[in-house]
């Protein structure tokens, strides 16, 4: 039977920006737990080609788009998608660079609660259309249920995404399908895990390499070691962590973006529906809304 708590544990856990005060926790844990936190942690660094990719902007982290990376029929055009984090803080020239880039829909996939503390900014901005879609269900942060049981890794919580959100990724995807022009935004809080995974669905979508969408993946934790942690979610879960160390322990690893966290979704992914696109209708995407998915993606025919 379905643990009823886990899609709300996921979420809070996900929530979180690049945690710097889990070494609070990681300074009480065993040094065994301590080193193997701490590989799991370590970020993959970017390579050259990795730069075409990146939108710089003052107010945003990890903003990239996946510009030349290889599908099936070709490279994927850079103003198919936006992946990034929170954009709360953005600066109005932030706002000019994306109208700049073509973006024209902003999918927003967090919580009400992430939502309240951290307006989108583009969100009553005219240029862009927006859409909040809570891609974990909950739209409530009761931080005590995050005493439920975790689970053991990234890579594990995201295989359950699969089975849980089911109806939140069908709508994220139709949403995309029916936006025929401009460059499509989406991002969540800390710009890896919900972010992350829809990045990692479309890739595979498009026929990128597992390794290629692995270290598209791994890559975020560098991109994210500015992104500041002063967010007042940040501050209640850090204090519950002060409370309960095991919960720290479990968490530490869950900063980062370890590359077997991607390894273990896609795995799964194939494993039980044959990819991306056996997913994808699986859920309930059509076969033309597929069709213009990969349209976008720069993989028609």
């Amino acid at each position: 039977m379905k643990n009823r708590s886990t899609p709300l544990a996921l979420a809070m856990a996900l929530s979180l920006p690049m945690l710097t005060g889990a070494g609070i926790a990681l300074a009480r844990a065993p040094v065994a737990d301590t080193a193997t936190a701490a590989a799991r942690t370590t970020n993959v660094q970017p390579v050259a080609s990795d730069a075409q990719r990146v939108i710089p902007l003052q107010g945003a982290w990890n903003t990239r788009t996946f510009a030349g990376l290889q599908g099936t029929h070709g490279p994927i055009p850079a103003s198919a998608f936006v992946r990034t984090s929170d954009l709360g803080r953005l600066t109005a020239a932030d706002r000019d660079a994306l109208a700049a880039a073509g973006v024209t829909l902003d999918i927003d996939l967090r919580t009400a609660d992430e939502q309240a503390q951290s307006p989108d900014l583009l969100a009553d901005d005219a240029r862009f259309a927006y859409q909040r879609t809570s891609l974990m269900g909950t739209e409530k942060m009761d931080l005590q249920k995050m005493m439920t049981t975790f689970p053991d890794s990234l890579g594990a919580a995201y295989v359950q995404w699969l089975d849980h959100s089911q109806p939140q990724f069908k709508q994220v995807f139709q949403r995309i399908a029916a936006e025929r022009d401009g460059t499509v935004l989406f991002h969540c809080t800390a710009g890896k895990d919900r972010t992350g995974i829809i990045a990692g669905l479309l890739l595979d979508l498009a026929g990128v390499p597992r390794a290629d969408i692995v270290h598209n993946y791994a890559i975020s934790a560098h991109y994210l070691e500015g992104q500041p942690k002063d967010s007042a979610m940040n501050a209640q879960i850090m204090e519950l962590i002060r409370q309960n160390p095991e919960i720290g322990r479990k968490m530490a690893g869950m900063s980062g973006t370890a590359p077997e966290n991607m390894e273990m979704f896609l795995v799964a992914l194939h494993q039980q529906y044959g990819g991306a696109e056996g997913y994808l209708k699986s859920i309930g995407v059509s076969e033309a809304e597929i069709d213009q998915l990969k349209l976008r993606l720069g993989q028609a025919g």
